[in-house]
């Protein structure tokens, strides 16, 4: 006999009002298992169905019972009786067994189990008949259905009764006669009465049993003591009324799961919608906020394609100052080859004077031209802001050595009217202007580093303006793509959020049917 450890001898209590059902094949397999059994038993379905029917057997069931559940069941009778069976961590619980053959279109196909509370007072005989048992005290009471005798040898008593006192009247005469003619009229009548009792009792019983099934009361036992031709009937009519409350037992715990389950959908469709609602409305933010984005990206590419501009004009313009420079660092240089000219000979003084006044004049053009440069190099590095701090700078020094080329300029030419004047003087006069020649060469020299290094700073700033707006781009692109991901993603929760309603509305008429299957079930559930 299989034998089932560990055990803890903890008791679990059976909910009288959940039957607990199983189904067997044949070779007692387990075939199904109601939602009762699994609870109590601590096993998963999975666990259950395929086994044997034994892996709920617990220890302190002696064997003879088992062994009378089988011999009664296989003679296709029900068996009746206190089981304790084992939890899977060991507890345990106690039942009270009806044990039925099952029949499919005529064919024995398995057994069905139905187990249900008992006593205290049945558990406690139980407990000390099985000791008494598993220890060789006691042998454990075979099942016997109680039938009496049948109703066609009760009529056979009756009729032998009255052919034998009719055969004795026949030999007999006087008042000897006239009593046996006495007793065998009443012995008909007892017979009749006997043979009325014998049939209306069951039928009675069967009646009765009916009737208050019909009523939907599952809370009795049907009597199954009568003539074997009714017992087979009142056995049958005791195995409906279980099963029936069998079933419907398992219809009020599904009923009542439902209306639960249903109820909670109910609610967790409510809450899913509402969340559903928040979302629908958080991704609209977003869509909303990327489209901004999207619209600030575009501004801030148009904004940075004309600080490009700006900087490749100020690298034109840079390049068109170094240039110039460079001519005026040529005409310094021709100036000072005419001093020396003009003071290896005085005698081209006059000339020379003339060529200084054009030389002067260009300087003083080309300072202006420094200075408005100057002044464009200036605004756009406040364009520029913080980025172009450095080059307001520069700027304002090249405007200041403008200034300065400026002066000498005015200071050459007034050497030149002193030398006109003062031809005394002339050699002294154009030793001054040869030295504030060298001086405006150095100075333009200066600028003309700086204005190379303005173009510099310019194609710099042009080329990372072109960087950025190139990263611009890419970021527009990739705003609009998330813009319409959002867009696609509102539209489904949208969708969603339809779909979520129809579901609620579903639960809520799914909860209204479940509660309409629990109002018909309810005048069951005080019968179970």
């Amino acid at each position: 006999m299989r034998r089932n450890e560990p055990v803890t001898q903890r008791e679990v209590d059976v909910d009288p009002k959940r039957p607990i059902v199983s189904k067997t094949n044949l070779k007692g397999q387990l075939v199904y298992a109601n939602p009762a059994f699994v609870d109590i038993s601590g096993f998963e379905r999975s666990e259950l169905e395929g086994q044997p029917h034994n892996i709920v057997r617990h220890p302190d069931m002696p064997p003879q019972a088992f062994e009378d559940l089988w011999r009664t069941i296989k003679s296709k009778l029900p068996w009746r009786g206190l089981v304790k069976n084992r939890c899977k961590n060991g507890d345990h619980y106690w039942v009270e067994a009806f044990v039925t053959p099952l029949f499919e279109n005529g064919q024995h196909t398995g057994f069905m189990s139905v187990r249900n509370t008992p006593t205290r007072q049945q558990v406690s005989d139980a407990e000390q008949l099985y000791l008494a048992v598993n220890s060789g005290q006691a042998t454990f009471p075979a099942t016997r259905w109680p039938s009496t005798l049948g109703m066609k040898w009760r009529l056979a008593i009756v009729m032998s009764t009255l052919m034998l006192l009719t055969s004795v009247n026949v030999f007999l005469s006087g008042p000897a006669a006239w009593a046996v003619a006495g007793a065998s009229l009443l012995a008909a009548i007892s017979g009749w009465f006997w043979l009325q009792a014998s049939w209306q009792a069951p039928l009675r019983e069967a009646s009765n049993a009916f009737s208050k099934l019909s009523e939907g009361n599952f809370r009795f036992s049907v009597n199954t003591r009568a003539p074997s031709e009714f017992a087979s009937l009142l056995l049958q009519l005791e195995s409906m009324r279980i099963n029936l409350r069998a079933v419907i037992a398992d219809v009020v715990s599904a009923a009542n799961q439902v209306g639960e389950r249903a109820n909670e959908l109910a609610r967790e469709s409510d809450t899913l919608a509402k969340r559903s609602r928040v979302q629908s409305d958080g991704v609209a933010s977003v869509a909303a906020a990327l489209e901004q984005l999207t619209v600030s990206v575009r501004e801030i590419n148009d904004s940075t394609h004309q600080s490009a501009r700006h900087a490749d004009n100020a690298s034109q313009l840079s390049t068109r100052g170094s240039g110039e420079v460079s001519a005026a660092q040529r005409a310094t240089h021709d100036v000072l080859a005419v001093v020396d000219t003009a003071r290896e000979t005085l005698s081209q003084l006059e000339h020379a004077v003339g060529e200084i006044n054009s030389v002067t004049q260009t300087i003083k053009e080309i300072a202006g031209q420094t200075n408005l440069l100057a002044l464009n190099a200036a605004i756009e590095a406040a364009r520029a802001g913080e980025t172009g701090r450095g080059f307001a700078v520069v700027a304002d020094e090249v405007r200041k050595l403008a200034e300065r080329t400026r002066d000498s300029t005015g200071t050459i030419t007034a050497t030149i009217e002193t030398i006109a004047t003062r031809t005394s003087a002339a050699m002294a006069g154009m030793m001054e202007a040869v030295a504030a020649v060298e001086s405006g060469t150095g100075l333009i020299d200066h600028c003309n580093i700086t204005l190379q290094e303005i173009a510099g700073a310019s194609q710099g700033v042009n080329q990372a303006a072109r960087d950025v707006s190139v990263m611009l781009e890419q970021q527009s692109q990739a705003a609009n793509e998330v813009a319409n991901s959002m867009e696609r993603m509102s539209t489904l929760t949208e969708q969603n959020a339809d779909t979520i309603a129809d579901v609620g509305s579903s639960a809520q008429r799914l909860a209204g049917v479940a509660k309409e299957l629990h109002q018909l079930v309810m005048q069951f559930e005080k019968s179970l």
